[in-house]
């Protein structure tokens, strides 16, 4: 009876401190339900290792990422391997079936840690890990959750893709897929963009009151979302809100396509942010124009939208008065 007993405890307390496999890349693991398991990567427990809790009995695949993605990097980031010298691979492909399981999953060490090592030197340079939706062509970075004292550092991996190690400039835009909770620090200038195919559609310059999270949804059509006092809508609409109040002073940039404008009829200088309200769509403060980018200050968050008016802009007006001019002054003599 006292075996047996020792047996159960021993099973109990293995339970809780969870499970530690071997895998080998490429090769599906299987992982029961409920049991925060370590699969070891490396050799005799030596990381790499991935440690996950899924909410069902699952397979679970990690791979080498041995070429970047063809879609380009944001603006700043480098492959980590390159910036190391290390010829090793890029990333990991991480995969979990079935689909429907959900899970919780943590990445730990490996080539990362070697490379983040030898830029330590480097006071300017951060290494770090993109998400990349193949999809949508575009990436997520993602924060860095504790590095451990062995110099090993950790990232949680939220969901199954494809992840790149990269380095990059501290003052570097932070990538952000759309509807992604991001970390604002409180009291200092934030920079966040949201990518379509590596390029920044939309960036928030933000300095907020608070530490919080900030999120970003975007859609082309929204209830309420039609022209208004003469103003058409671009179809590019942003629910930005952080998870706590907070005083922000912030700079909304919206990357417009020419084309879309062209189509439209809508004059490049006349674009806009507007914002939604209970009686209507309103305009707060002014816009700037640079290039195929518009910007606008804001000192609150909302449902905001991108608007422009019909017309030529003011080189083509001013063109054409003065063309009439002459062409009066020429019909007088």
């Amino acid at each position: 009876m006292q075996s047996k007993t020792i047996i159960l405890l021993s099973l109990f307390f293995s339970a809780i401190a969870g499970l530690n496999v071997q895998g080998s890349f490429g090769s599906a693991v299987s992982v029961d339900a409920d049991v925060d398991t370590t699969i070891n990567f490396g050799i005799a427990g030596i990381n790499p290792s991935l440690t996950i809790n899924v909410d069902q009995d699952a397979q679970v695949t990690l791979s080498l990422l041995v070429s970047a993605e063809t879609t380009p990097l944001p603006r700043g980031y480098n492959l980590l391997t390159q910036s190391a010298g290390l010829a090793t691979n890029v990333g990991y492909t991480f995969n979990v079936t079935p689909s429907t399981a959900k899970f919780s999953a943590n990445l730990t060490g490996g080539v990362l840690a070697q490379a983040a090592l030898a830029l330590l030197g480097q006071v300017n340079i951060k290494a770090g890990l993109l998400q990349f939706d193949a999809t949508a062509k575009t990436y997520n970075q993602i924060a860095i959750a504790v590095p451990s004292i062995a110099q090993q550092l950790s990232f949680s991996l939220p969901s199954v893709g494809s992840y790149a190690f990269v380095a990059f400039n501290i003052e570097s835009p932070i990538p952000t897929f759309y509807g992604y909770a991001r970390e604002l620090v409180a009291n200092v200038a934030n920079r966040v963009v949201y990518l379509v195919n590596a390029t920044e559609q939309f960036a928030i310059n933000v300095t907020s009151s608070v530490q919080t999270d900030l999120k970003v949804d975007y859609s082309t059509s929204i209830s309420g979302g039609a022209n208004f006092d003469g103003y058409i809508a671009l179809d590019a609409y942003f629910q930005i809100e952080t998870a706590s109040p907070a005083q922000i002073a912030a700079n909304l940039s919206y990357t417009f396509d020419q084309a879309v404008l062209a189509a439209k009829g809508i004059a490049a200088d006349t674009l806009v942010f507007a914002y939604q309200t209970a009686s209507g769509w309103k305009i707060d403060g002014s816009a700037t124009v640079s290039g195929s980018v518009v910007t606008q200050g804001t000192t609150h968050f909302s449902q905001w939208g991108v608007y422009g008016q019909s017309g030529s802009s003011d080189a083509t007006t001013i063109f054409v008065s003065t063309w009439l001019v002459i062409c009066a002054i020429f019909s007088l003599l």
